[in-house]
Parts: C-alpha cells; sequence; structure tokens
C-alpha cells in the first residue's frame, strides 16, 4: 500500500514536469528596438526677451540647439504649463508668451524622439494687466484719475471723496470734497491734485493740497468737462462745444468752438487735441489744432470716430497719447484699449483678451504705467498696465 501511494506520487510529478516543459510562453514583443536612433537632448542656450517679459503678451524667442523644425514636436513648459510653439527651426524656436505669472518659472523643452528633456532654466513672467487697490470690494465706483511722480494714484469717488492707492496697492482716504464725482482730475504744479467739476451752481477748477485740503483754481461759467497743462502751465479746458485757455494769472479766454459737444482734451507736441462725442448728430471726432500762443490755429481731423469701422457701435469715453504719439482710446468695447497710429492710419488692440470692457478713464504715470477705471455694473476696477513705453511728455506734474 506504501509502496503503491510513492509510485502515485513519482507519476504525478513526472506528469507535472512534462506538462511544465510542454508550455510555451507567450510574452508580448518588446517595446524596445535597440536599431531605433534617438534625437540628443535639446539644450537652451538663450531666451529672448531675457530673462523676464509680460505673461500672455507677444512672444518669446528660445534660442538653443537640438530642436525640431516641425513645430509640434517640440513641446516646451513653463512650471509644468504647455506653452504655444508659434513656429521652430533646429536652433530657435517661437512660442507665445504663457498667460502664466511667477518670478521663477521652471522652462523645459522635450523633442519627438529625444530621451531626455532639456536642463531646466528659469523665467520671470510679469502680469502684465493687474487689478490695483480695492474699490470693487467696497462697491466703490470711480469716475476720474490722475498720478503724481512716486506713482500714486487718486481717484474720484462717487460720495464727495477721493482716493489714493500706493504702487503696492494700498488703498487709503485722501480727501473729502464739496464734489459729488470730478468730471477729470489731474497731477499739477507743488504736487497738488486739480479737480474738474459742477456741482449746482458751482462750477470750476478745485485744487487738492497734499494734506487733503480743498480751494478754488478757477471758477467757471459753465461745466468743465477735461482739463490740460501746457509746457507753460496755462490750462486748456473743455466746456460745452468750446476750448477755453486759463492763464496763470487766472485770466480766462474762450478760444475755439467745434461741432459737437467735448470731452477730452490733451496737450500734445504743440497743438491740443480733443475730442468731441456724438450728441445725436452722428458725429464723432478726434480733432487737433496747432497752440499759437494764447490762441488755437484751424482745427484738422485725426480720427473719425462715427466712421471708423473699427469703431462702430464703440464709445470712446478717453484718449491719451503714447511718448511717440500714437493715441491710446480708452472705450466699452470688450477688448477696451485700442491704439491709434494717426501717421499710417493702422489700428490694434492693447493686449487682446487681457483688458475687459468698458475702460471709463485712464492716465499714464511718469514711467511704462498706464492706470485705467473699469467701470463694473455697481463699482469700477483700477487697473494697473505695464507698457513696453512710456507715455508723451505731461507737462502738470513737476
Amino acid at each position: 500500500m506504501k509502496q503503491s501511494s510513492y509510485f502515485f506520487i513519482s507519476i504525478l510529478i513526472l506528469l507535472t514536469a512534462i506538462l511544465m516543459l510542454s508550455c510555451e510562453n507567450k510574452y508580448p514583443d518588446s517595446l524596445w528596438d535597440p536599431d531605433e536612433q534617438t534625437n540628443p537632448q535639446p539644450i537652451i542656450d538663450e531666451m529672448i526677451p531675457a530673462d523676464s517679459t509680460f505673461a500672455g503678451v507677444g512672444q518669446i524667442v528660445i534660442k538653443g540647439q537640438n530642436f525640431s523644425a516641425t513645430p509640434d514636436e517640440n513641446l516646451v513648459f513653463f512650471s509644468g504649463n504647455r506653452a504655444e510653439v508659434v513656429s521652430s527651426t533646429e536652433t530657435e524656436i517661437t512660442i507665445n508668451s504663457p498667460k502664466i505669472t511667477g518670478d521663477t518659472l521652471e522652462v523645459k523643452i522635450a523633442v519627438h524622439k529625444a530621451e531626455l528633456f532639456s536642463e531646466p532654466v528659469y523665467y520671470k513672467l510679469i502680469a502684465a494687466v493687474a487689478i490695483t487697490g480695492n474699490l470693487a470690494t467696497n462697491e466703490e465706483m470711480g469716475y476720474a484719475i490722475a498720478a503724481d511722480n512716486d506713482g500714486n494714484v487718486y481717484v474720484s469717488i462717487e460720495g464727495n471723496v477721493v482716493k489714493k492707492i500706493d504702487r503696492d496697492g494700498n488703498t487709503t482716504h485722501f480727501a473729502d470734497v464739496t464734489f459729488l464725482k470730478a468730471n477729470s482730475m489731474k497731477m499739477g504744479p507743488d504736487n497738488t491734485l486739480y479737480a474738474a467739476f459742477s456741482a449746482g451752481r458751482v462750477k470750476k477748477i478745485a485744487t487738492i493740497a497734499s494734506d487733503g485740503t480743498e480751494g478754488t483754481y478757477i471758477s467757471l461759467s459753465a461745466e468743465p468737462k477735461d482739463f490740460d497743462f501746457d509746457a507753460d502751465g496755462n490750462i486748456w479746458v473743455t466746456i460745452g462745444s468750446d476750448v477755453y485757455l486759463v492763464k496763470t494769472d487766472l485770466s480766462t479766454t474762450q478760444v475755439k468752438t467745434f461741432t459737437s459737444p467735448l470731452k477730452t482734451i490733451r496737450v500734445f507736441d504743440g497743438y491740443v487735441y480733443v475730442s468731441g462725442f456724438d450728441d445725436g448728430s452722428g458725429e464723432a471726432k478726434i480733432w487737433r489744432a496747432e497752440i499759437q500762443g494764447e490762441t488755437l490755429g484751424t482745427e484738422e481731423v485725426v480720427l473719425d470716430i462715427a466712421s471708423a469701422d473699427w469703431l462702430t457701435g464703440i464709445t470712446v469715453n478717453s484718449f491719451t497719447f503714447s511718448q511717440d504719439g500714437k493715441l491710446f482710446l480708452a472705450t466699452d468695447n470688450f477688448d477696451a484699449i485700442f491704439i491709434f497710429n494717426p501717421t499710417d492710419g493702422s489700428y490694434e488692440n492693447l493686449f487682446p483678451g487681457l483688458i475687459a470692457a468698458n475702460i471709463y478713464a485712464f492716465t499714464w504715470s511718469n514711467d511704462n504705467i498706464i492706470y485705467g477705471i473699469q467701470q463694473l455694473s455697481t463699482a469700477s476696477n483700477i487697473l494697473k498696465i505695464r507698457m513696453f513705453e512710456d507715455g508723451a511728455p505731461y507737462y502738470g506734474r513737476p
């Protein structure tokens, strides 16, 4: 009995061994091809602009080695965020600046059939457009804006108040004033704020000292909409369809009448520029007239707003100038700021997709920053827009 059990077990082991030896291992084919040729590791040598640029604005050129001439075969990452590749050669990749921000974004490139990423380099993307201050949080509506030489911004808030926003975005109460809201504000000599307004029978340009004290600079016969300083310290003012000159001795002269009610006025390169708005006549234009001592020369149309097809259905709320003479138009359009070149008639949006609708008023600081009031339904945002260029000379700031 015992001997037959041993025999049975021996037969079972033998059959099991035969069965295992007869089974064929069916593994899948290897994905590794020893004959496959791989590409060398990509190398980043240089990024243009160097070190940093604005997020979501313009393009970045990456120079280096071992890239693909086929754009889709280059993957460019900024701290894990894939950038859009516009074009490429074996030594240069052009991308659209990503819409992310950061001081030390890790840039790496993967190339098709290259086993390794490039060694990382670090790059800074700066917010081109940011909200500063906290007007919307406090449900405050702004109407006029000015900037001083230190980069502080002053905003006329509906409700007889002027607020101050410093360069870091801190908002403080600057002054209680007699006017509900200003039509226009400018920083003037001696770091004094000037404000044009109408309150009942009071129509004037007021001064607000650095301690918040309000005074009267000049009383006027009708409501002043806007004003600007010239190189001699005189003030040019829009009142109705007229331009007035207020000299430093406070003498006031009606200088010129236009065919439409006027709003914005700017002094640039020896000319006074004014914008007329549509009062039902279908006419809306920007004119200029040469300053000839204490009067103005013949007006000429710089931009016919009403007939420009690219401004159809769009209201131009204000305008200003860059240093090289381009007109910046603040509008109620979705991409709210247009740049118009009077020299050749060309135009474009400023930072498409980054600036939302309804820029009501704006001012250029004494460097490369535009501050704009974006009016919402019940409040305002103050936008801080970093530019690649400076604004035109402004004569009011000392």
